[in-house]
């Protein structure tokens, strides 16, 4: 399988290649906000199939206030308000 996705405004793009690791969706406080309300859903691929192939991630968001916070990668545009 192969993905390929980026931030909002096209300024960070990326390739995601191999079989899926898991798909799932979470409900959780923390994917509720970065979605804006709704369930996130997602498919987890392996890393070594991973690469950026436009800009490079320039934010780096992790929820302080959660006992086992997710860490996820933004350019400076698309950055959520920490």
């Amino acid at each position: 399988m192969k993905l390929e996705g980026g931030c909002y405004c096209r300024a960070l793009r990326y390739v995601a290649e191999g079989e899926p690791v898991m798909k799932a969706q979470c409900h959780c406080r923390e994917c509720q906000y970065i979605t804006g309300g709704a369930p996130n859903v997602f498919v987890a691929m392996p890393i070594a199939g991973f690469s950026y192939t436009k800009g490079a991630p320039q934010k780096v968001h992790t929820a302080g206030d959660l006992e086992r916070p997710v860490t996820r990668e933004f350019c400076t545009d698309c950055a959520p308000i920490s």
